[in-house]
């Protein structure tokens, strides 16, 4: 990362909701009467229906069904998510999160899920983050992960199928921390390599024998870390996927602050960690450490809402 580079980031918050005042039918229903309500408190937006994946879909926010959560059409409660455009990191973001979050708790029903979660794609602007880079965010990821484990639900800390640890794709599995970040140490030269050493998945599993896998693939979104956007063809773009569902602005804010305040930080720490010393990982200290150190480079005054996921820790 240059001296001029920057952080960019989006944020996929998911929901299981209701209106207050209608009994909606399907998802599609309630999504049009949300888009509607947003659009009136000024957040523009559209209704994703195929969940395209194309730029224009991130120039603001979209609403599109999450068919992870499971719905429960008896009550009329829907899985939603609703994605954000591209924010620069100095934009007004947290306040636009505060406005969705009046609409959503003034016209809506909110119903907390372990189904949900909030997931954050950071990437470098102009230029994307370099392999020496990408390199020091993955061993800061690891070292790190007993810190962040401690802020999330324990269906958060790698026993949920989309959230398992990036230490147990075949790249590492079995391998102490500190061979781990002497691994990716090594991975640094070239982006695949990264990506392969975090995101791999086996050709054994129940859905690599079932797409025909012969041998060992990338695949990111079941791990907490998801490192192929910064793949040939992808979007640039890291993503945390480890954070709970977001019920208040707070929450969103708190994890859209701590993820791209860790990315920043690790850029720093991440070359550093090595082999001796590390023990099982970084203590709640060091992860404080990291993420002041973020916020000091992107210029924040303090961690703002994420200082709350720390007094929320048990």
């Amino acid at each position: 990362m240059t001296d001029q580079n920057s952080f960019q980031f989006g944020v996929e918050i998911e929901l299981l909701m209701g209106s207050r005042k209608k009994a909606h039918s399907n998802w599609k229903s309630l999504a049009k009467d949300l888009s509607k309500r947003l659009l009136k408190a000024g957040i523009s937006n559209h209704i994703n229906e195929s969940n395209d994946k194309s730029q224009d879909n991130y120039r603001e926010w979209s609403i599109t069904q999450e068919i992870t959560i499971p719905s429960q059409p008896a009550k009329s409660l829907f899985g939603l998510e609703l994605v954000s455009p591209i924010y620069s990191i100095y934009a007004s973001w947290a306040t636009d999160l505060e406005t969705i979050f009046s609409v959503l708790h003034g016209k809506f029903t909110l119903h907390p899920s372990p189904h949900c979660s909030t997931h954050v794609h950071i990437s470098g602007t102009p230029h994307p983050l370099s392999p020496s880079e990408l390199a020091a965010l993955a061993k800061s990821a690891l070292y790190y992960e007993p810190a962040l484990d401690a802020l999330v639900p324990p269906a958060r800390r790698g026993s949920a199928y989309w959230c398992q640890s990036n230490r147990s794709n075949p790249s590492l599995t079995g391998l102490d921390l500190a061979t781990c970040l002497d691994a990716l140490g090594h991975a640094g030269s070239s982006v695949r390599h990264v990506v392969e050493a975090m995101n791999l998945f086996p050709a054994n599993s129940p859905y690599g024998r079932a797409h025909g896998r012969q041998k060992d693939f990338v695949r990111g979104k079941v791990y907490k870390w998801d490192f192929t956007g910064m793949m040939s063809g992808g979007r640039g773009t890291v993503e945390f996927r480890q954070a709970p569902g977001s019920v208040a602005a707070a929450d969103a804010t708190g994890w859209v602050t701590l993820a791209v305040a860790f990315v920043v930080g690790a850029m720093a720490v991440g070359p550093q960690l090595g082999g001796v010393g590390v023990g099982e990982g970084a203590s709640a200290e060091e992860l404080w450490a990291l993420l002041a150190g973020g916020a000091e480079v992107l210029g924040w005054e303090s961690l703002g809402a994420a200082e709350g996921l720390f007094g929320q820790a048990g």
